[in-house]
């Protein structure tokens, strides 16, 4: 009797434990951690609903510096590649593919079963799209969209789960606007999925001003998250939308604080 009354304090203790802890807090705290994330190393594996209803999985190793930014991606899938980004020298994206190239970074041939660009490896797209989602929420209660689930075990990581959703997702209307001349101008605005504008559209990525298209009028409309409580990043994400799961990405030996050198960028 002794051993189960003092199992069920343990479990009434970390009970009160989640439950003093504020999913508001845990996001802030998180949106501060992305943003003081500067340099890393991380095995990146995802998995991306494609236009024809199919999940196309990722499996990259990334060694990334924030700022100014510089990225080297060694890709096994969805296609192997490896890849260098550096955009105080060049707009283009170095791929050695067999042979070695130069190429936009949303080109066609670095888009291909993917839905973002490696321009956006770390953690700024995700804090950017957290950070227009409380924006979009002021003078509202946020509690009442962002929800502390529980604990999860993750990575061999003690982490948060917390979900975030959106009663108001829906497909809207969207007019293009002066100067807008490409669907990543539109994402990158409005912190929305450009694959997925592509996608309700059946458009590439052209658009001209003036011009009606659907969009979604937020990135996603329920998020889960996996938050590290040792250093408050997520290192899981979870995105789903109108059909069901849109996007997983996953964060796994994350190391940051690393020294980074230009030998870590060069092509093996």
């Amino acid at each position: 009797m002794k051993k189960l009354t003092g199992l069920f304090f343990v479990a009434i203790l970390c009970m009160a434990n989640v439950q003093a802890q504020s999913a508001v807090d845990i996001m802030q705290k998180s949106l501060t951690a992305m943003g003081n994330a500067k340099s890393m190393t991380y095995h990146f594996y995802a998995q991306e609903r494609m236009h024809d209803g199919k999940y196309s999985k990722s499996d990259v190793e990334f060694k990334v510096i924030a700022s100014p930014l510089k990225v080297y991606a060694n890709a096994k899938l969805p296609q192997a590649a490896q890849l260098r980004f550096e955009p105080a020298k060049s707009a283009k994206v170095d791929v050695k593919k067999g042979l070695k190239l130069s190429l936009a970074p949303t080109s066609s041939l670095l888009m291909k079963g993917v839905h973002n660009p490696v321009s956006r490896a770390g953690f700024g797209t995700v804090k950017k799209i957290l950070e227009t989602s409380m924006n979009a929420r002021k003078g509202e209660n946020y509690a009442d969209f962002v929800k502390l689930i529980g604990t999860v075990s993750y990575d061999n990581k003690d982490c948060w789960k917390v979900e975030l959703s959106d009663p108001d997702y829906k497909i809207v209307n969207y007019t293009v606007a002066a100067g807008e001349t490409t669907v990543w101008q539109i994402g990158k605005k409005l912190a929305i999925s450009e694959y997925k504008i592509k996608e309700l559209n059946n458009i590439d990525d052209e658009v001209k001003p003036g011009q009606v298209i659907k969009i979604p009028s937020a990135y996603a409309k329920k998020s889960t998250f996996y938050i590290d409580k040792s250093t408050s990043l997520p290192i899981y994400h979870k995105m789903e939308d109108e059909k069901g799961i849109y996007e997983i990405y996953e964060f796994k030996e994350l190391k940051l604080g690393v020294t980074l050198t230009d030998a870590d960028f060069e092509f093996n």
